[in-house]
């Protein structure tokens, strides 16, 4: 918008200038053609005087300043010798070639009473045989033709800028909803949806459309890559669990019999507890596959989620209280009920409350807040243990990051990335924010799902 009114104002510029100069040129030429047309005037009168004497030119003097009434053109013809000049005014001065005479200054108007003072006129002197002939051009035609030049470009730029701004706030306008639609394919695509285009992309459209155009192919390649990688995830994590189930049937038994040295049966033991590991991760890479890929069915009801942090909070008080760190709810008065799905939250919850629980150390306070505001509700889960580096909070919601100094606490990296996607299925979002010391970890539910009631 900003650069068609620009555009617009620079058109303006432009053509007032182009008027100035213009106006400039036009002025010279007037003035030079008023200049020879008393030239051309005034020898056709000493051809008169040559041809038709005196009294042909004196008869033709009077006729024309006639025809010339209110002073528009002058004339004068003196004959040598001294006698009485003839014509329409009277100069003070006798000159020859072109000069601008200015009424009541160099030459009396007749009579007199028709003077007019401040007028100049274009005058040309001539020195015939017989006598000095003066012809003289008001110089109202000049001023009259620049009234036309104004009034003729005051009118045609009012209409060309008037269609001018109107046809750029209208180009502007529509160009703005299309930067406006691009930046909202672009967080739609950054808030994890990849099926998000353009509409009405053509390749041989203008510079946005083409834009647009190239964006969308750019989300269909990005789209299917995402796609194959998930699928490649899912159906290892999927072939590989049927052979670590068989694996885990055929080691139990062995860790039960007697008859094996200690340090076998601890052995096994170790690697029913890795298998266990593994199945978990794999089952989370499963159901992140599901949650992100969209083919998990999302089945909503009314919920009360100061329940389920209740419920949470009272089952894992006791792993809390023996690993010697604080467990805390603060919930507001009154139920506060969304429409999601029960064990999808109770999940987020948990693996929030976990990862706490895992990556913080003894004497650390945790705390579970349940907050609604204005129609949003939070559950959020915040602690002053060591947080996480400001530098690192994109990072920790993807699939197996881990930072540097928890790759020696159990867990699969794949906690965050869970909560992640189960936020977005519920059109919110998940919020790493510093608790100085400590991390605040917010599950949002939008507020269009969300209902409270006091």
């Amino acid at each position: 918008m900003r650069l068609a009114l620009a555009l617009s104002a620079l058109f303006v510029v432009l053509a007032l200038g182009a008027g100035a100069i213009a106006w400039m040129v036009m002025g010279d030429e007037l003035r030079q053609r008023l200049f020879d047309d008393a030239h051309t005037e005034a020898q056709a009168l000493a051809d008169e005087l040559q041809t038709g004497g005196p009294e042909d030119l004196v008869r033709r003097i009077r006729t024309a300043s006639g025809l010339g009434g209110r002073h528009g053109a002058l004339y004068f013809f003196r004959p040598d010798g001294g006698g009485k000049g003839i014509g329409n005014m009277r100069p003070k001065f006798l000159f020859q070639g072109p000069r601008v005479l200015l009424a009541g200054r160099d030459a009396i108007m007749q009579p007199e009473t028709d003077n007019r003072a401040g007028e100049s006129y274009f005058s040309w002197g001539l020195h015939a045989p017989g006598g000095w002939i003066i012809v003289g051009r008001n110089s109202r035609w000049i001023t009259d033709s620049r009234e036309v030049l104004i009034q003729s470009m005051v009118w045609g730029l009012g209409v060309a800028l008037l269609a001018t701004v109107l046809m750029a706030l209208a180009i502007g306008r529509r160009d703005a909803q299309r930067v406006a639609g691009l930046n909202a394919v672009l967080a739609s695509v950054a808030a994890g949806n990849l099926s998000a285009r353009f509409p009405n992309a053509k390749p041989s459209g203008d510079d946005l459309a083409r834009v647009a155009n190239g964006l969308n192919q750019m989300l269909d390649k990005l789209e299917s890559n995402v796609e194959r990688l998930t699928q490649v995830s899912s159906d290892i994590a999927h072939d590989l669990r049927s052979p670590l189930t068989n694996l885990r049937l055929r080691l139990e038994p062995q860790a039960l019999r007697n008859d094996l040295p200690d340090e076998v049966r601890n052995a096994i033991a170790a690697s029913l507890e890795s298998l266990d590991g593994i199945s978990v991760a794999f089952d989370a890479i499963l159901q992140l596959s599901q949650l992100e890929t969209g083919n998990l069915r999302l089945e909503t009801r009314p919920t009360d989620l100061d329940r389920i942090a209740r419920d949470v909070v009272e089952m894992l008080a006791p792993v809390a209280e023996e690993a010697g760190q604080g467990l805390e709810l603060t919930v507001p008065e009154g139920s506060v009920r969304a429409d999601v799905n029960a064990e999808l939250i109770t999940q987020a919850l948990v693996n929030l409350i976990d990862n706490a629980l895992r990556h913080t150390r003894r004497g650390t306070r945790i705390r579970v807040k349940l907050v609604r505001d204005r129609g949003e509700i939070r559950l959020c889960v915040c602690d002053n243990g060591p947080g996480i580096p400001a530098d690192e909070m994109g990072k920790v919601t993807r699939r197996f990051y881990r930072l540097d100094r928890s790759r020696n606490h159990p867990g699969t990296g794949l906690g965050l990335s869970l909560v992640s996607a189960i936020a977005t299925l519920h059109g919110g979002q998940l919020e790493l924010s510093d608790n100085a010391p400590g991390l605040c970890a917010c599950f949002m539910v939008a507020a269009d799902r969300g209902r409270t009631r006091g």
